[in-house]
């Protein structure tokens, strides 16, 4: 092409020579710059309209030359789709309602109610402690109590006849509340030889045997689980504060027991923790969905969600020096053409495009890391 503008110039020039108009060196010679200034704008008149005509032909031979060599490409279009951007944390399930019952009455298992795994209601009876005779005295204080009563009763009804004196009425009144206030202690404490169920639930495990001396603080009974209402409790790193909320949807992977479950969040902590600079979340356990407390879970959590995305493979994206990212497409020739865009997030391979690109766009998707600005293409497959 370089040796065709050559002798078209070439040609140009002889045939301005061969006119009666001065020859360039004439006109040096005689300084004629107004000459000179015409010469010029003539010469440029004519490389303009040579280049215009090598452009044409270049452009028909890249177009009939079937035997020039051609990048194959795909392409696609750009449809615009939900994007749901997900961060995963580690995560636990839990319970409020996970509890080793502890005595509160010293003394030796009298008998035990419940087996493992069996399931209770609230105040179902668990086991009794042996009361070393608490039994006995609360039945004479209850007779005490009722004698006290009894009196009492009688001078209130002669007090109130004003018959008898004030200090036998008081005293029979103080007799009897004295005479209560110990029998409420003694139930009290006889209700603490009692061990019963503080919520419903499982039995998971019992830890003491009948005649097993007990005593409080010491000697723990047995663990009660109820997993009716359990969660899931993760710390996220603070980055993603702003972009969770209660509400946010979530997807919840427990491995060990191949379970994998929708949610959402139902608490987003305000509290930033200082030791590792992260905040809390929970999100409740599907209904149906059967769990033990502690089971190590992955918490996905999508914190980002556009519901017409511009997704394009990642792979596709290049990056010059400068660190522009870009991507092809085909021109009206053929030819790949470099667009420079922005991107967001990525996931699964796929990046979002958030400028440079419009819905509707085609770019080079297969072959987009092989061809340069310019090369001719042959596309393989049609949209």
């Amino acid at each position: 092409m370089k040796n065709l503008l050559t002798f078209s110039l070439l040609l140009v020039l002889v045939s301005c020579g061969s006119n009666e108009a001065p020859s360039t060196d004439k006109l040096i010679e005689q300084k004629d710059i107004a000459g000179l200034e015409q010469k010029r704008s003539e010469l440029v008149n004519q490389i303009e309209l040579l280049n215009n005509e090598l452009g044409r032909v270049t452009d028909a031979v890249d177009r009939l030359d079937t035997t020039k060599k051609r990048a194959l490409v795909t392409v696609m279009e750009l449809t615009p789709k939900v994007f749901k951007h997900k961060t995963s944390v580690q995560s636990i399930i839990k319970t409020d309602q996970n509890l080793m019952l502890q005595p509160e009455f010293m003394g030796a298992v009298a008998s035990i109610e419940v087996v493992e795994g069996q399931k209770v209601r609230k105040g179902e009876l668990l086991m009794r402690i042996d009361d070393g005779g608490l039994a006995e005295n609360v039945e004479l204080q209850q007779a005490q109590t009722n004698l006290a009563k009894t009196v009492f009763d009688r001078q209130k009804r002669l007090w109130d006849q004003q018959i008898g004196s004030e200090i036998e009425f008081l005293q029979a009144q103080t007799n009897y509340e004295s005479q209560r206030n110990r029998l409420a202690q003694l139930q009290d404490q006889l209700e603490k030889a009692l061990i019963k169920a503080p919520f419903s639930g499982q039995v998971d495990n019992i830890l003491v045997e009948e005649g097993q001396v007990v005593a409080p603080g010491q000697t723990p009974l047995l663990r009660l689980v109820n997993t009716d209402e359990m969660y899931v409790e993760a710390d996220v790193p603070e980055t993603y504060l702003p972009s969770i909320k209660k509400g946010t949807e979530v997807i919840v992977d427990v491995p060990v027991v191949g379970a994998s479950f929708n949610s959402k969040i139902t608490h987003r902590a305000t509290h930033i923790s200082t030791e590792n600079r992260t905040f809390k979340v929970t999100a409740a356990v599907a209904a149906g969905v059967e769990l033990s407390p502690n089971l190590i879970s992955t918490l996905h959590i999508y914190d980002y969600v556009n519901p017409e995305a511009l997704m394009i493979p990642l792979s596709i994206v290049s990056e010059n020096a400068s660190g522009e990212e870009f991507v092809y497409s085909v021109n009206a020739n053929n030819k790949a053409q470099k667009i420079f865009i922005k991107t967001g997030r990525s996931q699964d391979g796929f990046i979002e495009v958030t400028d440079g690109l419009e819905a509707g766009a085609v770019i080079i998707e297969e072959g987009a890391r092989l061809v340069k600005e310019n090369q001719p293409v042959q596309i393989t497959n049609n949209l």
